[in-house]
């Protein structure tokens, strides 16, 4: 009965079950998963014949860290694949595969670097990345909308790293080497200092260049996994924090926003507005003419600067140049914020009209 009792309790639902709770906020579930082209078959033949299977006879220390991370992670240890390749590059790799396989691949370069409970954190990270469904969403268009959420998902992944390895210092010493290159005896654990260096990038800004990243930096990273160290939710170590992952998620929603994000959310909004205000003025340009009650609406929503503008476009025009006019600046809109968030481009424009709809024009 206690063997069927483990068996249950490290299966992909409750992995999964688990990964819901430590999931950020701003890392959407996936909405439809893609057919794979390449089986995990086919994917760990190629890497069996190019690197080195991690298993508890050829690679006993790896194999610790693997079984560790997916003990913690209530993931089949039975359902991983993993293989090291030789590089002095320090990558690590989740490919895609069905639900039921995970593979990944890490570079002789990153394990020389780390030591094995790091490493457990690295292997939880790329395990993460499964377990969450990341590498089984359909292709996205790249857009400041899908960069938005590829940073979120590291966020998450750290997340399921740290509780793979159950230690902080660890966790941010994994980031610390990979950011510098550099192994113990060059490092200090110090991470007021470490973090610190985030003023530099406050001093300077967020960028719409910035936003162009797919992973936030890494010493953004770290501060987010000390905050989520924080949690009372989930267990860490023999540590109970005391904040809830609601405040936990606004304060690494703030940091993001302010270091990269700000932006382009800042043109999203732009873009929606715009649209909004297109919406509501054709809405009220149906009846053939403006009444004062809905230029002052439009006023107190919009502004009178604006309003005022509109008005001095159109006077000129007839009923049908109006039509025509409005629903061109709609299309433009339509397409810029299109552009902006492909994903979630018919949800944002029902939010915009249902907002027009309570205007009751």
């Amino acid at each position: 009965m206690l063997g069927k009792n483990i068996k249950m309790l490290h299966s992909f639902d409750s992995a999964k079950s688990l990964a819901e709770k430590y999931r950020y906020t701003g890392d959407k579930p996936l909405k439809s998963i893609r057919h794979f082209s390449n089986s995990a078959d086919g994917i760990k033949k190629l890497l069996a014949s190019s690197g080195l299977q991690v298993t508890e006879s050829i690679t006993p220390k790896l194999y610790e860290s693997l079984k560790t991370a997916c003990k913690n992670l209530n993931f089949p240890l039975k359902n991983v694949s993993a293989f090291v390749y030789s590089s002095p590059e320090l990558q690590a790799q989740c490919f895609e595969s069905e639900e039921e396989n995970c593979v990944i691949n890490v570079s002789s370069g990153l394990i020389n670097l780390l030591n094995p409970n790091e490493v457990t954190f690295v292997i939880g990270h790329e395990i993460g990345h499964h377990i969450l469904g990341h590498n089984q969403e359909e292709e996205r268009r790249v857009s400041a909308e899908s960069f938005i959420g590829q940073r979120a998902k590291e966020i998450s992944v750290d997340r399921a790293g740290l509780i793979a390895c159950q230690s902080l210092e660890s966790s941010l010493r994994a980031i610390m080497k990979v950011i510098s290159g550099l192994p113990d005896e060059f490092i200090r654990f110090d991470t007021s200092n470490f973090i610190n260096q985030l003023r530099a990038a406050d001093r300077q800004g967020a960028t719409l260049q910035d936003s162009l990243a797919t992973h936030p930096s890494l010493v953004l990273r770290a501060r987010a996994l000390l905050w989520f160290s924080m949690n009372c939710e989930i267990p860490l170590g023999h540590e109970s924090g005391s904040m809830k992952l609601k405040k936990i998620n606004e304060l690494v929603r703030r940091d993001l926003d302010r270091y990269i994000d700000k932006p382009v959310r800042e043109k999203i909004k732009t873009a929606e507005d715009d649209l909004y205000f297109w919406s509501c003025v054709k809405t009220v340009t149906l009846k053939g003419k403006l009444l004062k009650e809905d230029r002052e609406k439009l006023s107190r929503r919009f502004g009178e600067g604006n309003v005022n503008k509109l008005i001095s476009a159109v006077s000129e025009m007839s009923i049908d140049e109006v039509a025509e006019f409005i629903n061109q600046k709609i299309r433009t809109s339509s397409q810029e914020l299109a552009r902006i968030v492909p994903d979630s481009i018919n949800e944002r424009i029902k939010a915009i009209d249902k907002n027009v709809d309570k205007l009751n024009f």
